[in-house]
């Protein structure tokens, strides 16, 4: 064995031994990828190989090498932590569902679990970022699921080229590469943008049932080209900034969407966003570049599936 081996094996020991959740007294909490104690224990206790990964009842693994935050979510507050109310909200409608998109599939959290929840369910992976792409792909292998329907488009209305601008350096995977706004920019890639209907088409998939959109500031592109998508009515669970909302809102609800902000936090969801006061929307999201995850569904049955599934994340942190 060679030294460095003999390092990264104690590295990892200790920061096994050192995870949240396995601590005298830990009570289970959700956890986002901002997180104070996600980012000390990413400082102090890094570790390098396979995580384990459990919602609900479905278990898979995920590669970290001390680069991944959601992966070290999963290492260090074990399971059902990251997000917890929203991943439990997809989990619960992609059992019921047949045609699935994640896109913005960042390092394929999202894509897992759907396949493996509904192993005769088409899913669709779209990640324009090539770094989270590779992590992605190579989760699922591990993971036992299909590889031939991951995209590298970023979306878009239109189809077009456009600079992908991905902040982070690269000894880290990040979730927050975008088309626009590049404040800070550690690389740039040249990406081709297309539609979320042009893209389903180049997979045949025509009625899709449930999508996850995380596209960083994009999403009212995102949805302008999709009018098919949202004509069939599919369940979406949309990541808004604040700055975009009321213009997804503009799309979405006309169409016959009601639109709940998830609470990842304190699991829950709020009333219709068109039930609230201005000065709910704001307190939901404080400042212009705040983010928030809404729940956006024209089918009753998926809201009761959606409800079911926050108070199961509820009896956990109660």
């Amino acid at each position: 064995m060679t030294k460095r081996y003999d390092e990264i094996s104690v590295m990892n020991k200790n920061s096994r031994e050192s995870r949240y959740f396995l601590q005298d007294g830990y009570k289970f909490r959700p956890v986002s990828i901002h997180d104070s104690q996600a980012k000390h224990f990413w400082q102090h206790h890094p570790y390098a190989g396979w995580v384990d990964v459990c919602v609900d009842d479905v278990t898979a693994v995920m590669f970290l090498a001390n680069d991944d935050g959601v992966a070290l979510i999963y290492h260090a507050f074990g399971p059902d932590s990251y997000e917890s109310t929203s991943v439990a909200i997809w989990l619960a409608l992609a059992r019921e569902c047949k045609n699935i998109v994640d896109i913005g599939a960042f390092t394929g959290l999202y894509t897992i679990l759907a396949q493996r929840a509904a192993p005769t369910a088409s899913v669709i992976s779209v990640e324009p970022n090539s770094a989270s792409r590779a992590r992605l792909i190579n989760n699922l292998v591990w993971n036992s699921c299909r590889i031939d329907q991951v995209s590298p488009c970023a979306v878009a209305k239109t189809v077009a080229v456009l600079p992908l601008f991905v902040p982070m350096g690269a000894d880290l995977l990040d979730t927050g590469s975008k088309l626009s706004d590049a404040d800070s920019v550690s690389r740039t890639e040249i990406v081709a943008c297309a539609p979320i209907d042009a893209i389903l088409d180049s997979f045949t998939m025509k009625t899709p049932d449930l999508l996850k959109i995380d596209v960083e500031g994009f999403e009212e592109q995102a949805l302008q080209g999709a009018r098919r998508t949202l004509t069939n009515k599919a369940t979406l669970i949309l990541e808004v900034q604040t700055r975009f909302r009321e213009q997804c809102r503009a799309i979405l609800e006309p169409a016959g969407y009601q639109l709940f902000a998830i609470n990842d936090e304190d699991p829950d969801l709020s009333p219709p966003l068109h039930q609230l006061s201005e000065q709910q929307l704001n307190e939901l999201q404080p400042r212009p570049d705040s983010t928030l995850n809404l729940l956006c569904v024209a089918r009753p049955g998926h809201l009761l599936l959606a409800e079911k599934a926050v108070a199961r994340i509820r009896d956990l942190v109660s």
